[in-house]
């Protein structure tokens, strides 16, 4: 160093009073509290006093080696804390004099570079680490210590490198901490590093000669961070460290140093999810490091369960990235993978202390986190498998494993066969596959241990859940007697998930088909209540109880006056700490019982059970509070307008979690508790730091204020105001925090407002008012809005805020809007979506430039389209929202919107020329067939065309474009202009509904499908003389009734059906034969009390039909009905 350095250190050292600063480090960590807050108030005065006097004091401790060194460590710890930009409360480097920043930089780097003490030097790294973050900052180059050069820190690079190179540096020590702190700037000063080539070459080549398995590991870190930080073309050359890096691993594992190695497979584990390309040409050559992995997974013997972990996470990691190209090109990879999850779950210990120790445990109650670690991992992990690779390509080995380990004497494998299909079951497509997985649960439903027979149990929950409703009907008369008789299982835990798995398979269970168990469940499930002291049973009987309730509605008033009592009891005595959950789901009973049986015999009961929730205090993380909302939510869904008495004693506890105004000041946020607070402005301009916690109780709080507007509607009105007023700052709050962490909050108070106009303009209708309120709350709504549009950049954020710009157009009904109001509107959205389109081109240019396809190794040019770029899917989300604008704009100012036809139409025959946008073309043409009908034919020329080429079946990967372009056919159809195109509409759309089913998982495509039936259907009957003759569209259509998937458009299209039924359509019916009767009133009572599928003024048609049927003609097409069907219909003519 120059003399003049050493003088200004020499300076610094005089300057600093070193021995008081050692003391009042010392009296930061004294035991004793008046000594310790006495230092506090001294530390914290020096900070906002004497920035330069703090910084050179530490400093000078830091730099002497006759103070103790823990004192040492912790005057780092706070220097790191001065110079870290992220921490305004203690960030002081930036007040320091000129000359000071200058010499506490380099006496940074001088002390790194000397320092002996291994703890002591690194924690130096960490504060060089931090500076580096201010002054090398390449957006705000304010803090270079050298203004005007490339980099803000000219000195630290060529330290680094010089001390990083192992065959220079005389410590392997200081080697390795300078390679960490390398690796440490590199997000920062990546662009410089990656230049220095021949100095990286020069490192990474020394480090993985040297010795020392430090630095070895050290430079396997640098290779890692480098890959995940900087561009590919700046990564690829390191494409040949992938075997060198498997030997650093082969030889941590060797050496037994497991924290090393841990380190290291994360670091691999990282790189696998964000460059994966990077381990392809290994894996192709030698399966590395595919084969370590899972060797060290499946090692039983002197490796940790951490490690294990850690191992199998790679391989799991790296199959969810390239799945495609995995199962294609290195198909024994898949295997392997299975093969290391069903090993994982076989770690289950045997020990009857072990066993009984699960079976006293509760589910929900925390236990010792090693107990089953690996055997969840493997659950996890398989879980994460099934979803990645098709179920097609994995069956083969997935059933095979599954059938092994369940054909073996030991109950831990046969525990994770049972395991592994539950967690595959949503997956399986095939009926002969569900059938095989359900008789494999079934055999184990007795086995003679209880951890096999929960399992099995378990298991029969989750097919439940994910198969139906088609393993209940073809299954139940064998699930059903199983589950009552496993409720008396003589081990509680095994009982309570004999309950558990009959609430996931009666939920869905028809309620034709409950009703022969109903009574007999009845009986076991409150004999249960009532005998047995176990809570896990409790709680499930009392579930179980809500199930058959909400299954068979009105009918179960024959046990209401039974039930009710039992859950006041257990409201009124279940007081205990562990006992909150099963007074939660006595209040979520409750309410379940009132809508089933009905307000009117509810009504007495529903005061008694509001009151108790509103008297039952809540902790934070007080299970309670979400059974409690749920519960008042349900209770309101049952009164509807009644339950206005309630409102006056719910609505100033919501106002009050609303607001920020009773949250802790700034001042009292600890430093280890910053990452869980956001700052937020308060109405009256204080600055307040919010616990996260409290934006999920705001969540909840606007939750139920949606439901009781939903429900209440105009009974609503009398509350708006009030409503209105806490929200208000919620949706104006600018603070950048808020709006980083706490979108969704502002997001559903947009739907909460929305609603308001809504409930405002319905009450001012019911009490023969003008709509002023509805039409100031709009304008409100608009002007705040517009005001964070013009202001908010991020996609996701404005996404929600269009979303709810269109809820309070939508709900402000007809009449309001004027032309003017209308041109705005539509200007903006337009000029939002062409803002988004500009990003999106921007991001694409940035990808092909990083891509650099001609510059790369062959296996780095071939991403795979699974990749899903998620900034790109929030733009898609936001122009799709912002479209949705327009549609609410055209339903309620439609005449209005006329003069927006030729914008729209230009906008149209863009999106059009890409495929990017020519689903969001698309859905404007839609809005504008549905809203505005043959006044949007002018711009009908623009979008035709696509709309039939978008029909196309060889277009089997666009299900969007295809669902939007079958609702274009059926919003036209009825209109004379597409008689010349509806012969060709009929082909299409025959040929999509025709051709083959979608698979399970293919949701895009089965809501294409549902939208080709029903725009069939309409052609169907809008133009019958143009449909081809070689066409049956009613048949095609009924074949693929109900629509379940498009559930909107499923239950319009059954009403319609149900409606020409009524009317004798001979065509639907069949002709003269009515050949079409039997299919359709099949589907009738297949909708019937289904609310997903049918509307309760549906189902008021429906009941007429069959009453209107003559019983010989219902027995004589009994036999194309199934079992459900029937014993539907039998119900219907019986009630």
């Amino acid at each position: 160093h120059a003399s003049g350095e050493g003088s200004g250190r020499a300076e610094m050292a005089v300057q600093a009073d070193k021995a008081k600063f050692v003391e009042l480090l010392k009296a930061l960590s004294s035991p004793d509290n008046a000594s310790r807050q006495k230092a506090e108030t001294l530390y914290q005065q020096a900070k906002h006093a004497e920035p330069d006097s703090l910084t050179v004091g530490l400093l000078a401790v830091l730099g002497a080696p006759e103070a103790e060194e823990p004192v040492r460590r912790h005057a780092a710890v706070l220097m790191r804390q001065l110079v870290s930009r992220g921490h305004e409360k203690d960030f002081i480097f930036a007040r320091l004099s000129e000359p000071n920043k200058q010499s506490v930089a380099a006496e940074l780097l001088a002390r790194f570079e000397h320092e002996r003490a291994p703890k002591v030097q690194k924690k130096v790294g960490e504060v060089v680490s931090k500076l580096a973050e201010h002054v090398c900052h390449k957006d705000d180059p304010r803090g270079s210590l050298a203004p005007g050069s490339p980099t803000g820190w000219p000195a630290l690079l060529p330290l680094l490198f010089r001390m990083s190179d192992a065959s220079t540096c005389p410590s392997a020590e200081a080697c390795e901490s300078a390679m960490r702190l390398l690796i440490d700037v590199v997000p920062t000063l990546k662009e410089d590093i990656v230049q220095a080539q021949v100095e990286l070459s020069r490192i990474l080549q020394a480090g993985f000669s040297q010795s020392s398995l430090k630095v070895r590991t050290a430079a396997l870190l640098l290779v890692c961070q480098l890959v995940e930080e900087v561009d590919k073309q700046a990564w690829a050359p390191l494409l040949g460290t992938v075997d060198t890096l498997v030997q650093v691993l082969q030889q941590l594992a060797q050496a037994g140093d497991e924290d090393m190695l841990q380190e290291a497979m994360q670091a691999l584990t990282e790189v696998a999810s964000v460059e994966p390309e990077f381990f392809k040409r290994q894996l192709v050559a030698s399966l590395e490091p595919a084969k370590f992995m899972a060797s060290v997974a499946r090692t039983r013997e002197r490796v940790m369960n951490g490690t294990r972990s850690l191992a199998l996470e790679w391989l799991v990691s790296y199959l969810e990235k390239r799945a495609k190209w995995l199962t294609k090109s290195l198909k024994q990879f898949a295997p392997i993978v299975v093969e290391t999850c069903m090993e994982f779950m076989l770690e289950v210990d045997d020990g009857d202390d072990e066993v009984q120790s699960w079976i006293d445990r509760m589910d929900d109650e925390e236990g010792d986190e090693d107990v089953d670690e690996l055997k969840r991992a493997g659950e996890e992990a398989i879980d994460r498998v099934a979803r990645a690779v098709p179920m097609e390509l994995l069956r083969a080995d997935l059933f095979r494993l599954i059938g092994h380990f369940a054909s073996q004497d030991r109950w831990q494998a046969k525990l994770a066969a049972l395991a592994a299909a539950r967690q595959v079951v949503e997956f399986v497509e095939e009926k002969q596959d569900i059938d095989e997985v359900t008789q494999l649960l079934l055999q184990h439903t007795e086995h003679p241990h209880p951890r096999v027979r929960y399992t099995a149990l378990l298991a029969i929950g989750q097919l439940a859940n994910d198969q139906s409703p088609t393993f209940q009907e073809s299954w139940h008369r064998t699930v059903m007697p199983m589950l009552l008789k496993m409720m008396d299982d003589g081990v509680d835990k095994v009982a309570a998930m004999a309950t558990s798995a009959f609430i996931s398979f009666g939920e869905d269970l028809d309620t034709s088909l409950m009703a022969e168990y109903s009574q007999g469940l009845m009986q076991k499930l409150v004999s249960k209540l009532q005998a047995t002291k176990h809570r896990g049973v409790r709680e499930e009987s009392i579930t179980g109880i809500a199930v058959i309730a909400g299954n068979i509605g009105t009918d179960f008033g024959r046990y209401y006056g039974d039930i009710m009592p039992i859950l006041k009891q257990i409201v009124m005595i279940a007081t205990g700490d562990k006992e909150h959950r099963l007074r939660g789901k006595a209040f979520e009973c409750m309410s379940l019982l009132g809508i089933a049986v009905g307000k009117e015999k509810f009504l007495p009961d529903a005061h008694q059970a509001i009151d108790a929730m509103l008297r039952t205090p809540l902790d934070a993380d007080d299970v309670q509070r979400e059974y409690i909302k749920e519960a008042s939510e349900r209770v309101c869904q049952c009164l509807k307008k009644d339950f206005k008495l309630f409102v006056p004693a719910l609505l100033p506890g919501l106002a009050r979690t609303l607001k920020f105004d009773e949250v802790a000041e700034t001042e009292e946020v600890g430093d280890e508790d910053q990452d869980y607070y956001v700052k937020v402005t308060t109405g009256d301009g204080r600055l307040v730091h919010v616990h996260t916690t409290k934006f999920e109780e705001m969540k909840q709080s606007l939750s139920m204020i949606l439901t009781f507007c939903h429900e209440m509607d105009g009974a609503y009105f009398d509350f708006v105001q009030d409503t209105a007023s806490v929200l208000l700052p919620l949706l104006a709050n600018e603070d950048e925090d808020y709006a980083l962490y706490c979108e969704r909050v502002r997001g559903t108070c947009l739907q909460a407002w929305g609603l308001l106009i809504k409930v405002a303009r319905a009450g001012a209708q019911e009490r023969a008012m003008p709509p002023e309120l509805a039409q100031s709350l709009l304008s409100t709504g608009l002007r705040t809005t517009f005001a964070l549009l013009d202001r908010v950049k991020d996609a996701e954020s404005l996404s929600g805020i269009a979303c709810g710009v269109a809820q309070c157009v939508r709900n402000i009904g007809p009449g309001v809007l004027g032309a003017g109001e209308v041109a705005q509107i539509v200007a903006k959205m337009f000029a939002i979506v062409e803002q988004s389109q500009k990003r999106s081109w921007r991001a694409e240019q940035d990808r092909s430039k990083e891509a650099g396809h001609g510059a790369l190794p062959r296996e780095l040019g071939d991403e795979e389209e699974e990749d899903v770029d998620y900034e790109e899917s929030e733009e898609e989300q936001l122009r799709r929202n912002c479209e949705e604008v327009l549609g609410a704009v055209m339903e309620v100012a439609g005449d209005h919107f006329v003069q927006c036809l030729p914008q729209c139409a230009e906008k149209i025959g863009a999106w059009l020329q890409t495929k990017q946008y020519k689903v969001l073309a698309l859905y404007l043409a839609c809005d504008l067939l549905l809203h505005l009908g043959e006044k949007s034919q002018s711009t009908w020329h623009v979008f035709m065309q696509q709309v039939f080429a978008s029909l196309s079946i060889a277009d089997e990967e666009d299900g969007d474009a295809r669902t939007a372009a079958a609702y274009a056919v059926h919003m036209a159809a009825a209109s004379p202009a597409f008689a010349e195109a509806a012969p060709e509409a009929f082909r299409r759309l025959a040929q999509i509904v025709g051709g083959p089913r979608p698979k399970k998982r293919d949701h895009k495509g089965k809501r294409a499908l549902d939208n080709a039936v029903a725009a069939l259907c309409a052609l169907a009957k809008e133009k019958p003389s143009l449909c081809p003759p070689d066409i049956q569209p009613w048949a095609l259509a009924i074949a693929r009734l109900p629509l379940r998937e498009d559930e909107d458009e499923g239950r319009k299209l059954h009403d319609k059906l149900v409606d020409l039924v009524m009317a004798q359509d001979q065509a639907l019916l069949g002709g003269p034969s009515r050949s079409n009767l039997g299919p359709l009133l099949g589907i009738f009572s297949e909708i019937y009390k289904s609310e997903n599928l049918c509307t309760k003024e549906t189902e008021g048609k429906i009941l007429k039909i069959f009453q209107l049927i003559p019983r010989d003609m219902l027995q004589g097409l009994a036999s194309g009905f199934s079992e459900k069907q029937q014993k539907k219909i039998e119900k219907m003519l019986c009630g």
